[in-house]
């Protein structure tokens, strides 16, 4: 069950009874891109319920820049909801606070800007259905 409310496809609007898997390889296949709604995941217990400025993760305007302030582009919350559009698999690496890391990254769209979420603030599971579910960003 919470790996069906973690990934939740936004179906296109003309083919509202299609299973949602079906819809994005349609859409993919079209040309189109798939969309999937992703989870803010923050590994550190105490951050997962308040909403402070300590407990903000942020958001990249770039994927091969350093994961530093001078690449911010804006703060999300553990289980914040955003639109994750594509993957890529070769930015910077980046550790969260277990040591554990990854390369890859999820453009999304927030605020009506399309920016970038490390795949280490997503939960590993949904990781792996993101870049099995969402196309390869293009340059």
């Amino acid at each position: 069950m919470t790996a069906g409310l973690l990934v939740l496809l936004f179906p296109p609007r003309t083919a509202p009874d299609a299973a949602p898997a079906a819809q994005s390889a349609q859409e993919r296949g079209a040309g189109g891109s798939a969309h999937a709604g992703v989870l803010v995941h923050n590994v550190e217990r105490a951050c997962q319920r308040p909403r402070t400025t300590l407990c903000a993760l942020s958001l990249a305007y770039n994927p091969y820049r350093p994961y530093n302030t001078a690449n911010s582009a804006g703060r999300v919350w553990h289980h914040d909801l955003l639109r994750a559009v594509c993957t890529i698999a070769n930015g910077v690496s980046v550790t969260d606070e277990n040591l554990k890391h990854t390369s890859i990254w999820i453009q999304i769209t927030h605020n009506g800007e399309r920016l970038w979420l490390p795949g280490i603030r997503v939960h590993p599971d949904q990781l792996i259905q993101l870049t099995t579910v969402l196309p390869a960003c293009t340059p």
